[in-house]
């Protein structure tokens, strides 16, 4: 194959990766200001579940405690942490009466750990709709107003928002763009908003979910050993017939999720491989697509580079200059498209891509082996192997460590306000 045709490739590659992710910005639907009467606005439940989340549960209850939505509660469980995370909690309890604590169980075996602290605080849950969103998020004064106002305009059952990522150390800049942008081509046309289509999933980060759909499809119960408990979620809420939806989160709030490599090694290592549904197919072309688009671009752009320097006369030099300008030149559009989901990046961070996308490909790797070598991940002081099911051995210990105590602490419950 000659250089040429490999730049044509790449060129028809980076044509479709612009195409696409535009393509899904078109259809994406926007969270805008919708006017509703306080006094109809129902009471609203938000449950958050942290475990050794010491440095980041503090913002994000200050956040939700300061919400400008009338009528709501906030129900943190501290999930047998082994930090402070409990302690902080407390603290937020003490100083906002609308925080509850709830210390959290032990997992069950085969249980998710995230999975046992939703249905473990929901019990302590009185909301007509309950919102689900990380310990690792940050909220706006109007999220819960703008979230709950938009789900009864549209009539959505269950609806999540894509956050805006908040990508602080050298690794996030560098890994984060690649995967997350490569992620929207996954459903260009938006069609999780569509009815009759069956593509379902969710951004865990902030799910917004009326309480009786959550009570019919069996909650979290129903998903209880999924490593991608959020997608599986709305998956079976669609399945049974629900409406529900995605939106752009941009409004609502934003979530680092992870600080340094190790924790987002970690945390995408635990399920990257099930989010291509464990299939060596998927595996093979997500790589070479991924580095055919992203990383040969600047191979190229180094060949000719080269070329210059070296008195290359090569006829076909001006066309593969050509080509790899075009290239990168998508790329770039790509690129800043998918920053406007980004704080922490800018134009200059675009030359970190081909480190990232390589990157990238390693974690693929990893993730793939260890479920195919029925290797254990771990994540927060929890192990777990998953199988090619997307699910989790059953009757295996996920716990490492564990706080002596599962004592419950949950405020006398309280009236919905009116």
């Amino acid at each position: 194959m000659t250089l040429i045709t490999i730049a044509l490739i790449n060129a028809i590659l980076d044509a479709i990766l612009a195409g696409l992710t535009f393509l899904y910005f078109q259809y994406f639907r926007r969270v805008d200001p919708a006017e509703v009467a306080d006094d109809k606005l129902p009471f609203i439940s938000v449950v958050v579940p942290a475990r050794n989340e010491s440095g980041k549960i503090r913002r994000c209850l200050e956040s939700l405690a300061n919400q400008t939505y009338p009528n709501y509660e906030i129900i943190a469980i501290d999930d047998r942490s082994s930090d402070d995370t409990g302690d902080i909690i407390r603290e937020m309890a003490a100083k906002y009466p609308n925080v509850r604590h709830v210390r959290g169980q032990d997992a069950p075996p085969g249980w998710i750990g995230k999975c046992n602290a939703l249905v473990h605080g929901v019990k302590f849950a009185n909301g007509q709709w309950y919102v689900f969103t990380d310990a690792d998020t940050c909220h706006k004064p109007e999220s819960l107003r703008l979230a709950v106002a938009y789900a009864l305009q549209h009539n959505a059952e269950l609806i999540s928002f894509m956050p805006v990522q908040e990508l602080g150390s050298f690794w996030e800049q560098v890994v984060m763009p690649v995967l997350l942008g490569s992620f929207l081509c996954g459903d260009p046309m938006n069609t999780i908003n569509d009815r009759t289509n069956d593509r379902a999933y969710a951004y865990g980060q902030y799910i917004l979910v009326r309480r009786d759909v959550y009570e019919a499809v069996g909650g979290y119960h129903a998903v209880y050993d999924q490593i991608l408990d959020d997608i599986s979620f709305a998956r079976v809420v669609k399945e049974r017939g629900f409406h529900i939806m995605a939106a752009d989160g941009r409004p609502l709030y934003s979530v680092r999720m992870y600080t340094d490599l190790e924790t987002l090694w970690q945390g995408w290592t635990k399920n990257l491989f099930a989010l291509i549904e464990c299939q060596l197919l998927y595996l093979v072309l997500v790589i070479a697509l991924i580095n055919m688009a992203v990383v040969g671009p600047f191979i190229q752009l180094a060949y000719c580079i080269w070329a210059v320097f070296t008195g290359d006369t090569s006829a076909t030099l001006p066309y593969v200059a050509a080509l790899t300008a075009l290239e990168l030149g998508m790329l770039f559009a790509w690129y800043r498209r998918t920053a406007e989901h980004y704080l922490g990046v800018g134009p200059a961070h675009f030359l970190l891509l081909p480190l990232g996308s390589l990157t990238v490909s390693l974690l693929y790797i990893h993730s793939a082996y260890l479920v195919l070598s029925k290797t254990k991940v771990s994540w927060k002081g929890r192990q777990y192997m998953v199988n090619t099911s997307k699910s989790i051995e059953h009757g295996q210990s996920n716990q490492i460590s564990s706080v002596d105590s599962i004592e419950f602490v949950p405020a006398a419950p309280s009236e919905p306000s009116k």
